[in-house]
């Protein structure tokens, strides 16, 4: 009982390793009139950090039958993005279903300071595209995440 109890506050210290980081620069186009960049585009970075994973895994390939839409979508902005600056989006595995994926994005920046400006979290689920209803998530999807959920020592 210990152990367990003491493994899970492990797991609220320590989160998971990232399944997938990528480098996103700001655009002007992204700021807003206060000068930084506007939170609604914190999602977009999110958006693209994971479309930029699902490319690489070729999912679209791999299960041609299935589609995945977001069905939940979140996010908690810290500090102000300014302008100019690449950000780091990190994405990590936070719940497997069987066809539903918890995900969080960490949007930090990736060269001076690694100051981090937001996080976002998502629900991804996947469909079978003929009837639109919740199906199986791809087998490698699956298996990439748990390998990824493992804590960092």
């Amino acid at each position: 009982m210990i152990a367990q109890r003491d493994a899970a506050m492990k797991s609220l210290e320590t989160p998971p390793r990232p399944v997938f980081s990528t480098v996103i620069p700001t655009r002007w186009s992204d700021m807003d009139a206060d000068g930084r960049v506007n939170n609604l585009v914190i999602l977009r970075f999110a958006e693209e950090a994971r479309m930029q994973w699902a490319a690489s895994l070729e999912l679209a390939q791999i299960a041609p039958d299935l589609m995945p839409v977001v069905a939940t979508v979140g996010a908690d902005f810290l500090s102000p993005i300014p302008y100019p600056c690449d950000l780091i989006v990190d994405i990590r595995s936070r719940r497997l279903g069987n066809s539903s994926l918890d995900l969080g994005f960490d949007i930090a920046d990736s060269v001076s300071t690694g100051r981090l400006y937001a996080r976002a979290c998502a629900t991804w689920v996947w469909l079978d595209k003929r009837t639109s209803r919740p199906a199986p998530m791809p087998q490698s999807l699956r298996e990439h995440c748990e390998s990824f959920m493992t804590h960092a020592d």
